[in-house]
Protein backbone atom coordinates (compact mmCIF):
# COMPACT_ATOMS: atom_id res chain seq x y z
CA UNK A 1 0.00 0.00 0.00
CA UNK A 2 2.96 2.31 0.49
CA UNK A 3 1.57 3.84 3.70
CA UNK A 4 3.93 4.59 6.58
CA UNK A 5 4.01 2.51 9.78
CA UNK A 6 2.84 4.04 13.03
CA UNK A 7 5.09 6.14 15.28
CA UNK A 8 7.78 4.31 17.25
CA UNK A 9 6.41 5.47 20.60
CA UNK A 10 3.53 2.99 20.09
CA UNK A 11 1.07 5.29 21.90
CA UNK A 12 -1.39 4.49 19.12
CA UNK A 13 -1.90 1.04 20.67
CA UNK A 14 -3.88 2.69 23.46
CA UNK A 15 -6.38 3.79 20.83
CA UNK A 16 -7.39 0.14 20.68
CA UNK A 17 -8.86 0.46 24.15
CA UNK A 18 -11.12 3.31 23.02
CA UNK A 19 -12.18 1.33 19.96
CA UNK A 20 -12.88 -1.61 22.24
CA UNK A 21 -15.26 0.40 24.41
CA UNK A 22 -17.11 1.57 21.31
CA UNK A 23 -17.34 -2.01 20.07
CA UNK A 24 -18.63 -3.35 23.38
CA UNK A 25 -21.26 -0.68 23.87
CA UNK A 26 -22.30 -1.03 20.23
CA UNK A 27 -22.63 -4.79 20.60
CA UNK A 28 -24.78 -4.66 23.71
CA UNK A 29 -26.94 -1.94 22.21
CA UNK A 30 -27.35 -3.97 19.03
CA UNK A 31 -28.34 -7.27 20.62
CA UNK A 32 -30.28 -5.53 23.37
CA UNK A 33 -32.63 -3.96 20.85
CA UNK A 34 -33.62 -7.22 19.17
CA UNK A 35 -36.67 -7.74 21.36
CA UNK A 36 -38.84 -9.18 18.61
CA UNK A 37 -36.20 -11.71 17.63
CA UNK A 38 -35.65 -12.62 21.26
CA UNK A 39 -39.31 -13.33 21.75
CA UNK A 40 -39.13 -16.05 19.10
CA UNK A 41 -35.69 -17.37 19.98
CA UNK A 42 -36.95 -19.59 22.82
CA UNK A 43 -34.85 -21.47 25.33
CA UNK A 44 -33.01 -20.31 28.40
CA UNK A 45 -29.52 -19.01 28.90
CA UNK A 46 -26.49 -21.33 28.90
CA UNK A 47 -24.73 -22.10 32.14
CA UNK A 48 -21.92 -19.73 33.15
CA UNK A 49 -18.87 -21.98 32.85
CA UNK A 50 -16.15 -19.76 31.37
CA UNK A 51 -14.84 -16.24 31.80
CA UNK A 52 -12.33 -14.06 29.98
CA UNK A 53 -9.15 -12.79 31.58
CA UNK A 54 -6.52 -10.18 30.69
CA UNK A 55 -3.22 -11.96 31.44
CA UNK A 56 0.08 -10.16 31.85
CA UNK A 57 1.46 -11.90 28.76
CA UNK A 58 0.00 -13.56 25.67
CA UNK A 59 1.13 -16.05 23.04
CA UNK A 60 3.76 -17.64 25.20
CA UNK A 61 5.28 -14.37 26.30
CA UNK A 62 5.44 -12.76 22.85
CA UNK A 63 3.23 -9.90 24.06
CA UNK A 64 3.12 -8.07 27.39
CA UNK A 65 0.21 -6.12 28.83
CA UNK A 66 0.52 -2.33 28.75
CA UNK A 67 -3.05 -1.39 29.66
CA UNK A 68 -6.04 -3.21 31.11
CA UNK A 69 -9.14 -1.14 30.35
CA UNK A 70 -11.67 -3.66 31.66
CA UNK A 71 -12.68 -1.74 34.78
CA UNK A 72 -13.33 1.44 32.83
CA UNK A 73 -15.25 -0.45 30.13
CA UNK A 74 -17.47 -2.10 32.74
CA UNK A 75 -18.19 1.29 34.29
CA UNK A 76 -19.19 2.62 30.89
CA UNK A 77 -21.46 -0.38 30.32
CA UNK A 78 -23.18 0.11 33.66
CA UNK A 79 -23.62 3.82 32.98
CA UNK A 80 -25.30 2.94 29.68
CA UNK A 81 -27.59 0.46 31.44
CA UNK A 82 -26.13 -2.69 29.85
CA UNK A 83 -25.29 -5.98 31.50
CA UNK A 84 -28.50 -7.93 30.87
CA UNK A 85 -30.67 -8.18 27.78
CA UNK A 86 -32.75 -10.60 25.70
CA UNK A 87 -29.65 -12.30 24.29
CA UNK A 88 -27.22 -11.98 27.19
CA UNK A 89 -27.06 -11.68 30.96
CA UNK A 90 -24.43 -11.08 33.66
CA UNK A 91 -22.09 -9.62 31.05
CA UNK A 92 -18.65 -8.27 31.96
CA UNK A 93 -16.16 -6.59 29.63
CA UNK A 94 -12.49 -7.26 29.06
CA UNK A 95 -10.11 -4.90 27.27
CA UNK A 96 -6.39 -5.40 27.00
CA UNK A 97 -3.71 -3.62 24.99
CA UNK A 98 -0.39 -5.40 24.51
CA UNK A 99 3.08 -4.57 23.18
CA UNK A 100 5.54 -7.03 21.76
CA UNK A 101 8.39 -8.12 23.99
CA UNK A 102 11.93 -6.78 23.66
CA UNK A 103 12.66 -9.02 20.66
CA UNK A 104 10.08 -7.16 18.55
CA UNK A 105 8.63 -4.36 20.66
CA UNK A 106 7.01 -2.61 17.71
CA UNK A 107 4.27 -5.24 17.56
CA UNK A 108 0.95 -4.80 19.30
CA UNK A 109 -2.23 -6.73 20.06
CA UNK A 110 -5.62 -5.54 21.24
CA UNK A 111 -8.07 -7.90 22.97
CA UNK A 112 -11.69 -6.73 23.19
CA UNK A 113 -14.39 -8.98 24.55
CA UNK A 114 -17.12 -9.83 26.99
CA UNK A 115 -18.19 -12.82 29.00
CA UNK A 116 -21.36 -13.95 30.72
CA UNK A 117 -24.29 -16.02 29.48
CA UNK A 118 -24.74 -15.48 25.75
CA UNK A 119 -27.87 -16.91 24.17
CA UNK A 120 -26.66 -16.16 20.65
CA UNK A 121 -22.84 -16.24 20.48
CA UNK A 122 -22.77 -15.44 16.75
CA UNK A 123 -24.70 -12.21 17.28
CA UNK A 124 -22.32 -11.25 20.08
CA UNK A 125 -19.28 -12.07 17.94
CA UNK A 126 -20.53 -10.20 14.89
CA UNK A 127 -21.75 -7.30 17.01
CA UNK A 128 -18.25 -6.75 18.39
CA UNK A 129 -16.73 -6.58 14.92
CA UNK A 130 -19.57 -4.34 13.76
CA UNK A 131 -18.84 -2.01 16.65
CA UNK A 132 -15.25 -1.69 15.51
CA UNK A 133 -16.42 -0.93 11.97
CA UNK A 134 -18.33 2.10 13.25
CA UNK A 135 -15.34 3.66 14.99
CA UNK A 136 -13.93 6.89 13.59
CA UNK A 137 -11.17 6.36 11.05
CA UNK A 138 -11.96 2.66 10.54
CA UNK A 139 -12.93 1.24 7.14
CA UNK A 140 -13.28 -2.33 5.88
CA UNK A 141 -12.24 -2.87 2.25
CA UNK A 142 -13.50 -6.47 1.94
CA UNK A 143 -16.31 -8.56 3.50
CA UNK A 144 -15.36 -10.70 6.51
CA UNK A 145 -14.60 -14.40 6.11
CA UNK A 146 -15.83 -17.25 8.28
CA UNK A 147 -12.88 -19.45 9.23
CA UNK A 148 -12.66 -22.50 11.47
CA UNK A 149 -8.98 -22.87 12.36
CA UNK A 150 -7.58 -26.33 12.97
CA UNK A 151 -8.42 -27.49 16.48
CA UNK A 152 -11.18 -24.93 17.06
CA UNK A 153 -14.67 -25.76 18.34
CA UNK A 154 -16.10 -22.47 17.03
CA UNK A 155 -16.16 -20.57 13.75
CA UNK A 156 -14.34 -17.24 13.64
CA UNK A 157 -15.21 -14.12 11.74
CA UNK A 158 -12.01 -12.66 10.31
CA UNK A 159 -11.49 -9.45 8.41
CA UNK A 160 -9.03 -6.67 7.63
CA UNK A 161 -9.67 -3.14 8.87
CA UNK A 162 -7.95 0.03 7.70
CA UNK A 163 -7.22 2.52 10.48
CA UNK A 164 -6.59 6.08 9.30
CA UNK A 165 -5.47 9.10 11.31
CA UNK A 166 -3.00 11.99 10.93
CA UNK A 167 -0.09 9.52 10.91
CA UNK A 168 -1.43 7.66 7.88
CA UNK A 169 -3.32 4.45 7.18
CA UNK A 170 -2.54 1.08 8.75
CA UNK A 171 -3.77 -2.39 7.84
CA UNK A 172 -5.15 -4.20 10.90
CA UNK A 173 -6.06 -7.92 10.71
CA UNK A 174 -8.89 -8.90 13.09
CA UNK A 175 -10.50 -12.21 14.08
CA UNK A 176 -13.42 -12.74 16.47
CA UNK A 177 -15.06 -15.72 18.14
CA UNK A 178 -18.27 -16.33 20.08
CA UNK A 179 -19.34 -19.20 22.33
CA UNK A 180 -21.96 -19.69 25.05
CA UNK A 181 -19.96 -17.70 27.59
CA UNK A 182 -17.39 -15.60 25.75
CA UNK A 183 -17.11 -13.36 22.70
CA UNK A 184 -14.07 -11.34 21.71
CA UNK A 185 -11.96 -10.06 18.87
CA UNK A 186 -8.20 -9.83 18.60
CA UNK A 187 -6.58 -7.12 16.48
CA UNK A 188 -2.96 -7.60 15.48
CA UNK A 189 -0.78 -4.54 14.91
CA UNK A 190 2.71 -4.89 13.44
CA UNK A 191 4.94 -2.73 11.23
CA UNK A 192 4.75 -5.42 8.54
CA UNK A 193 0.97 -5.79 8.57
CA UNK A 194 0.46 -2.03 8.86
CA UNK A 195 1.96 -1.56 5.38
CA UNK A 196 0.43 -4.69 3.87
CA UNK A 197 -2.12 -4.74 1.06
CA UNK A 198 -5.40 -5.86 2.71
CA UNK A 199 -5.86 -8.44 -0.03
CA UNK A 200 -2.51 -10.04 0.85
CA UNK A 201 -3.26 -10.67 4.54
CA UNK A 202 -3.30 -14.38 5.45
CA UNK A 203 -6.50 -14.51 7.50
CA UNK A 204 -6.12 -18.23 8.10
CA UNK A 205 -2.87 -17.53 9.95
CA UNK A 206 -4.57 -14.71 11.88
CA UNK A 207 -7.38 -17.11 12.87
CA UNK A 208 -4.84 -19.64 14.12
CA UNK A 209 -3.13 -17.00 16.27
CA UNK A 210 -6.51 -15.86 17.59
CA UNK A 211 -7.31 -19.44 18.58
CA UNK A 212 -4.10 -19.49 20.64
CA UNK A 213 -5.08 -16.22 22.32
CA UNK A 214 -8.53 -17.66 23.09
CA UNK A 215 -6.93 -20.66 24.78
CA UNK A 216 -4.91 -18.33 27.02
CA UNK A 217 -7.65 -15.86 28.00
CA UNK A 218 -10.73 -18.14 28.23
CA UNK A 219 -10.62 -19.82 31.66
CA UNK A 220 -13.06 -22.04 33.58
CA UNK A 221 -15.00 -20.30 36.35
CA UNK A 222 -13.98 -21.42 39.81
Amino acid sequence: MGTPPRPKNRAWLIVGITLGVIALIGTLSYVGNLESDAASSGGGFPEAEYRLTVPQTLLGGEYKLIKDGSESANSDMQAEGYGDGPYYQNVKAVLGSYNGTATDAQRGLVLTGMYGQLKDPVKARDGLVNGMRKAEGITEPNPPKTITPSGSDVDMSCTVMLSTDKEGTSTVPVCAWGDDNTAAYVAFLTPASAKQDPNAVDLNAVAQQTLKVRAEVRRPIG
